[in-house]
């Protein structure tokens, strides 16, 4: 018998919980407040979304793409990700909570 499969991707509803206790301060899915909406942010690339002035680490970045590998580094660690951001977060230590909530922003 083949080994199972392990689950892939994070739970949406305990991502939303993130979303609101960790990141709702400061954004939004559908407006740029302090910082920028993240409504569709997965599978975009870094700082193109139109109406928001990113910090020139993020800009430096703009090649890439948000995929799930590239958020779940900013998650953990903005600051190691994008040095000289401007976001001020420390990040999110929970591997777990940051899938859940990469599955939620893909929702």
């Amino acid at each position: 018998m083949p080994p199972k499969k392990k689950k892939s991707g994070g739970d949406p509803g305990a991502g939303e919980k993130v979303f609101k206790n960790l990141c709702s301060g400061c954004h939004s899915l559908s407006a740029h407040s302090t910082g920028p909406a993240l409504g569709g942010l997965p599978g975009e690339y870094i700082a193109s979304g139109e109406g928001f002035d990113y910090s020139n680490a993020l800009q430096a970045k703009a090649t890439l793409k948000w995929s799930d590998g590239n958020l779940d580094k900013w998650l953990k660690s903005p600051e190691g990700f994008a040095p000289g951001n401007a976001m001020a977060f420390a990040g999110i230590a929970s591997a777990k909570d940051r899938s859940d909530l990469i599955a939620y922003l893909k929702n």
